[in-house]
């Protein structure tokens, strides 16, 4: 496995195989949430991470973690950013909207820094979970043409793709493990269990273990477990049949409940991810 190194690039913390790139293909990497509360130099509560000492050792494995998984034979990059917090998704929309503006203008601005000045016009690929996929369709709209030209796939693992983006000619849902270039995907035991935040209005979706959008099954073993997704066509979520309790984070019950299985829809397809990456990086 090669070393990490992290290197200070704009304010945010970008993670590479090396200060000159070793590899002929990137993956720029945006994290999920993984502050749950923050606070202000006054200790008010904030809704924003404000990347202290702490919080960056909250962030970080989770880059660290995909680094390992997915990062072994692509130049990685992920930044650090002002993510909003979890206690922001229980707020009013009017005051969550305000944090997500937040967190994706720091986003726009740390991918901006990462193609002017880290990619040297090599071919990339966006990779996201949960927050992180949440701004992969602004960045598709608003990257120049010569750059979306060069992006071979963008990954939203735990988000949804609604109608609205869908209208985005820069905007193509994954038909195949080749045809279209965004994927998306969101995993429960059952459709009553999905959390409307993340899937709730999700037009389209991918079984990322066999490549298809019709509802064929596929076979996933994990850990000590064999998992049957299936793709449920009508509310564009990936059924599982694992057993909800033993899938069930303790604490999470505030954002979502039993039977939703956001955590692992990291998880269960990372390996997935990287293959259909060396894939799509073949064409």
């Amino acid at each position: 496995m090669r070393k990490i190194i992290l290197a200070l690039v704009a304010g945010a913390i970008l993670v590479g195989c090396s200060k000159k790139a070793e590899w002929p293909v990137d993956v720029f990497y945006i994290a999920s949430t993984n502050v749950i509360s923050s606070q202000d130099e006054e200790g008010n509560e904030v809704y924003n991470a404000t990347l202290t000492q702490a919080e960056h050792e909250m962030i970080q494995p989770e880059i660290e973690w995909m680094a390992r998984h997915i990062g072994d034979s692509v130049n990685f990059f992920a930044p650090f950013y002002h993510q909003f917090t979890m206690n922001a998704i229980l707020l009013p929309q009017d005051s969550f909207a305000i944090a997500f503006e937040t967190a994706k203008q720091d986003v726009r601005k740390q991918f901006k820094q990462y193609l002017r000045h880290h990619n040297q016009r090599r071919p990339f690929f966006i990779v996201g979970f949960s927050q992180g996929a949440m701004m992969i369709p602004t960045l598709l709209n608003e990257m120049p043409k010569r750059y979306y030209q060069r992006c071979l796939g963008a990954y939203m693992m735990g988000y949804q793709l609604t109608a609205e983006d869908l209208q985005s000619d820069r905007i193509v849902p994954a038909t195949s493990a080749t045809d279209g270039k965004v994927i998306s995907y969101n995993t429960v035991t059952r459709v009553e269990r999905q959390w409307p935040f993340v899937s709730g209005q999700a037009a389209t979706c991918i079984n990322p273990l066999n490549w298809t959008t019709d509802g064929t099954p596929a076979i996933l073993y994990y850990q000590q477990d064999t998992l049957i997704i299936t793709q449920d066509t009508v509310h564009n979520l990936l059924i599982c049949n694992a057993e909800e309790q033993r899938y069930t984070i303790p604490g999470a019950s505030q954002w979502w409940q039993s039977g939703c299985l956001h955590h692992w829809d990291l998880l269960f397809y990372a390996k997935a991810i990287k293959e259909n990456m060396e894939v799509r990086g073949m064409r």
